[in-house]
């Protein structure tokens, strides 16, 4: 079975200010560190696109100094919005912070043609400057230094500190789109599938990376409400469906939480509603379709959902975390401190006396 993760789309509920939203994340995932879940995934959004977190990195920094050992996952970063080489030394200094906790997510994140004109890029060539981005933090971090002559960018050997103590493989997740099974097979990273995407989609997605990318990784996106009946749930759940089957369905539910329609609805959107052992039981349906999934994050923050309601479906689903993740692959690599090892050796090797 896949390991647990949280994930955060940042809606603002009704009345719910950005600051608000930030300060409710944050309670949700210190509780979600001290129940167990394996990670948290967090996405980015600009200029009011649905979501309100501009700066993932940033804010999972905030997170970092809160928690102890939840990993910290970008659901992405846009790569074609960052300056290459800033982007790789703010993902390197989160992950000498946190020790070793990142995961970074790294996609095109193209939603509307007017964002690539204030960040400087144009919808035809936002894929090919992700690529790039790609492979340069692929240096940055197997290397800590940075070579790359592209159609876009030039760096003449830029050395970054800090170094990775980790490598590119075990940090970068590579989100399903137009070069994401070439470039996980090229380097190896693993791959992210969105939860918007339709079931034949997203298959075909696992199916070409299985193949490109044997013993790989893969972690789906969903989404999900958890109370302690399944007639609560659905009630709590119809107004966060009705908000996403608008966006992504472009479709008016107007359904109610007992109708057929809500169920088919939520099966469009990945989405688990009911008591914990039945979100568990999806879950294992979700993980046989796949043919084995490693991980799945569950958004149990929404539209239309309180505070309150998401601390409670994350405690209530705590309680089925061992069995989930009791024979989840545990495959992260320990973070080693390059610098630390760097003194070591100079010590070791210096003919002088210490001090």
């Amino acid at each position: 079975m896949p390991r647990i993760d949280l994930f955060y789309y940042g809606d603002t509920a009704p009345g719910q200010s950005p600051a608000q939203l930030y300060r409710d994340i944050e309670e949700q995932v210190v509780l979600g560190d001290q129940l167990g879940y394996n990670g948290v995934w967090v996405t980015e959004h600009h200029f009011r696109s649905r979501g309100e977190i501009p700066d993932p990195l940033l804010f999972l920094t905030r997170l970092s100094g809160v928690t102890s050992r939840i990993r910290l996952g970008t659901s992405i970063v846009c790569a074609p919005y960052y300056h290459p080489i800033r982007l790789a030394e703010s993902a390197l200094l989160l992950d000498a912070l946190s020790g070793g906790r990142l995961d970074l997510g790294v996609g095109t994140g193209m939603a509307f043609p007017e964002i690539g004109e204030i960040f400087g890029f144009t919808q035809d060539d936002a894929s090919a400057r992700a690529r790039e981005i790609h492979q340069i933090l692929h240096q940055a971090f197997d290397t800590g230094v940075v070579d790359f002559e592209g159609e876009y960018y030039f760096f003449p050997r830029v050395e970054l500190s800090p170094r990775s103590g980790r490598p590119a493989r075990d940090i970068i997740w590579t989100a399903a789109g137009r070069n994401a099974i070439e470039l996980a097979a090229e380097s190896g990273y693993r791959l992210m599938i969105p939860r918007p995407l339709p079931l034949e989609q997203r298959l075909r997605f696992n199916e070409e990376y299985r193949a490109a990318v044997p013993g790989g990784e893969v972690i789906h996106l969903r989404s999900g409400l958890v109370a302690a009946t399944t007639e609560l749930a659905r009630e709590r759940a119809v107004e966060f469906l009705r908000a996403y089957a608008r966006t992504y369905l472009r479709y008016e539910f107007t359904g109610g939480p007992d109708s057929p329609e809500f169920d088919d609805i939520a099966e469009k959107l990945s989405f688990a509603v009911g008591t914990p052992e039945q979100v568990a039981e999806k879950i294992e349906v979700w993980t046989r379709q796949f043919d084995g999934t490693e991980e799945t994050a569950i958004q149990f923050q929404g539209p239309h959902v309180s505070h309150e309601h998401a601390l409670e479906s994350i405690e209530l689903f705590a309680s089925v975390l061992p069995q989930l993740q009791d024979d989840a692959p545990r495959t992260a690599v320990a973070y080693r401190d390059p610098g630390a090892v760097d003194a070591e050796t100079q010590v070791s090797a210096s003919p002088f006396p210490i001090a």
